[in-house]
């Protein structure tokens, strides 16, 4: 092989790997502990500013956080500080409370909610101030939201310290449509729900996540076993407010995900995920265009007649 074709074969090879990287490189994930029971996101958010007059406020736990009675403070800045009866769920962590009289319109309020204790563990989560403002208007109509928009999926296989072993899970990327509530976007939860696959039950939808909607422009991550997520893959979604009333869903979308292992016997992923179409395919071509200069170089550099059939 000429000099300059070994150059270019190599810079090739180089702006390809660089590429693929940058295309299996790690997906940014909302932490859920599996040690502690910490308080993730709240709805209003930190600081939220005209926030409806009869919203109901939440804070979601991490997924082993135990509700015990905990008491829930309001504190209406300047005025008064009262226990509020709170509500749980379980199955999304999401601790609420409902103000008894609503907001004062204008006023400053500070929710003081509790630390949780978490499920078969010692550790106490942390205590969280959420401190918002109250707006001139009560949340009337239903958020508008026409679901997930695309979807794109990769293969995750990274050290898990919960269980001290390497785990393999499905991670699929939700592309959101634009959302939109009288009492403000960034106030949404958004619910995703798992259509199709073969964890599901008698074709009917499970919950897969709930959490505060993502700023605009940013995607949602589902993650799935293994063996839940392999196969013909459909999720829907709604948006609901802080008055609990909630969007149409969209069509459900769909992929055909692969199994794997793809090639993890390279080290190329290992800590890294596997992306579904074009990253595998580029990871595939890199490792295929080496292998054809490696046999190209071989058969340049053996004499004439020495070939394979030669000797």
């Amino acid at each position: 092989m000429q000099r300059g074709s070994v150059l270019a074969l190599k810079w090739t090879l180089a702006v390809l790997t660089i590429a693929a990287s940058a295309l299996l490189s790690e997906l940014d994930a909302r932490a859920d502990s599996c040690t502690s029971p910490d308080l993730i996101e709240t709805m209003p958010p930190l600081g939220a500013m005209d926030v409806p007059t009869n919203a109901i406020l939440f804070a979601r736990y991490a997924s082993i956080a135990q509700y015990q009675s905990e008491p829930v403070e309001l504190e209406q800045v300047g005025v008064a500080t009262s226990t509020v009866p709170a509500t749980f769920d379980d199955t999304s962590g999401l601790l609420q409370i409902v103000p008894p009289n609503g907001l004062v319109a204008g006023a400053s309020y500070v929710v003081h909610w509790p630390a949780l204790r978490g499920l078969d563990t010692a550790t106490l989560g942390s205590t969280f101030d959420l401190n918002f403002t109250a707006g001139s208007a009560v949340d009337v109509v239903a958020p508008t939201f026409a679901g997930i928009a695309s979807m794109s999926w990769d293969v995750s296989r990274d050290s898990d310290s919960c269980t001290n072993s390497v785990e393999q899970r499905y991670v699929f990327s939700l592309a959101l449509a634009p959302a939109a509530d009288d009492g403000g976007r960034d106030s949404l939860t958004l619910l995703v729900f798992q259509t199709s696959g073969p964890a599901l039950e008698g074709g009917t939808p499970a919950q897969a996540l709930v959490e505060r909607i993502p700023p605009t422009g940013q995607s949602a991550q589902v993650a799935t076993t293994i063996g839940s997520g392999v196969g013909h893959i459909c999720f829907t979604a709604i948006v609901r407010d802080l008055t609990l009333k909630t969007s149409p869903s969209g069509p459900p979308v769909c992929v055909d995900t692969v199994a794997p292992p793809f090639f993890y016997g390279c080290g190329v992923l290992t800590g890294r995920r596997a992306r579904g179409g074009f990253g595998v395919a580029l990871g595939v071509a890199v490792l295929g265009l080496a292998a054809r200069a490696r046999r190209r170089s071989r058969g340049r550099s053996t004499p004439a007649g020495q070939g394979l059939g030669g000797r």
